[in-house]
C-alpha cells in the first residue's frame, strides 16, 4: 500500500511540477514582456486591465508543487536507495523557490506594482525593481526547469530501483 501511495504521488508530483514550470514559462514569454515593457506606466496600464479568473494559479500550484515534493519524497524514502538524492534534490528545490518567491520575488513585483499606481517612487527606481524582479525570476525559472528534471530522474531511478525488487 506504501508503495502504491509512493508511486501515486511521485507521479502527481513530476505532473504537478510540470504545470508550475509550463505556466512559468508561459509568463515569463507571453505576460512579463506586457507588464514591464515601459515601466512604470506599462504597470499602471497592466493593472488597470480587467482580470477575470485565473487567480489563483499561482498560489495553488505553487503550494501543491512543494507539498507533493516533499509528500511524495518521504513516502518513498524508505523503499528509496538510488533514488534518495533525487527525491532530496526535487524536495529541497521546491522548498528553495518556494522561499525565494514567496520572500523576494512577489513582494518585490507587488512593491513595483504598487508604487507604479501610487506614482510615489522615481520611474528610474521603479525601472531597477522590474529589472531587478525579471532576472530573479529568469534564475528562478532556470532552477524551476532543474527541479522538474530531478523530479523526473526521481520517479525514474525509483520506478526502475522498485521494479529490480519486486523482480529479486
Amino acid at each position: 500500500m506504501r508503495k502504491q501511495l509512493a508511486v501515486f504521488l511521485l507521479i502527481a508530483s513530476v505532473f504537478v511540477w510540470g504545470i508550475w514550470c509550463g505556466g512559468q514559462i508561459f509568463n515569463e514569454l507571453m505576460v512579463v514582456p506586457i507588464w514591464s515593457a515601459s515601466p512604470p506606466e506599462s504597470l499602471k496600464a497592466y493593472r488597470q486591465l480587467p482580470s477575470i479568473g485565473g487567480g489563483l494559479f499561482f498560489p495553488v500550484v505553487s503550494t501543491l508543487f512543494l507539498l507533493l515534493a516533499v509528500i511524495s519524497a518521504i513516502a518513498a524514502w524508505k523503499s528509496a536507495r538510488r533514488a534518495r538524492k533525487w527525491l532530496a534534490l526535487s524536495a529541497g528545490t521546491a522548498v528553495l523557490l518556494l522561499v525565494v518567491l514567496v520572500s523576494y520575488l512577489a513582494p518585490l513585483v507587488m512593491s513595483m506594482f504598487q508604487h507604479s499606481v501610487a506614482g510615489d517612487l522615481p520611474a528610474a527606481e521603479i525601472i531597477a525593481g522590474v529589472e531587478r524582479w525579471k532576472f530573479g525570476n529568469r534564475i528562478r525559472l532556470i532552477v524551476e526547469c532543474v527541479g522538474f528534471v530531478f523530479s523526473i530522474i526521481a520517479l525514474r531511478v525509483w520506478s526502475i530501483e522498485s521494479a529490480i525488487e519486486e523482480n529479486l
